[in-house]
């Protein structure tokens, strides 16, 4: 008697993880995409900056636009744009507009991409 019931527990776990599994990356897949539309907008403004000349407001933006970021935990979530951030910070601090202009386009690429929807699973 106990071995009968010790099986149908089994096929209840097992039901309720393969139910589980079906579910789980239904659920994932279907989280909408942040709001990055304030970072855009920082990095849209410190492009027009460079394009004017002005490194240093730009920086300035730049540095704003971080503190922003940092604080939103959205950093783990989007490793890129997080690595990106960086490097457009430091393209912008060297001065050189012509990598700076490139980087915060690459950047802001990169924001586009991450603010599309995610795509809903394929049926299985």
């Amino acid at each position: 008697m106990t071995n009968w019931n010790l099986l149908k527990r089994a096929l209840h776990v097992s039901v309720v993880c393969a139910v589980l599994g079906l579910l789980v990356p239904s659920v994932a897949a279907a989280q909408p995409a942040p709001n990055l539309a304030p970072y855009k907008t920082m990095a849209t403004d410190a492009l027009k900056l460079v394009t004017a000349g002005d490194m240093k407001a730009a920086s300035k933006k730049l540095l704003d636009l971080e503190a922003k970021w940092d604080s939103s935990g959205l950093d783990a979530a989007l490793p890129d744009l997080d690595d990106q951030m960086d490097t457009m910070k430091n393209a912008v601090s060297s001065g050189d507009k012509k990598k700076a202009t490139a980087e915060l386009n690459t950047y802001l690429q990169l924001i586009a991409e991450a603010s599309k929807p995610a795509s809903k699973p394929k049926p299985h």
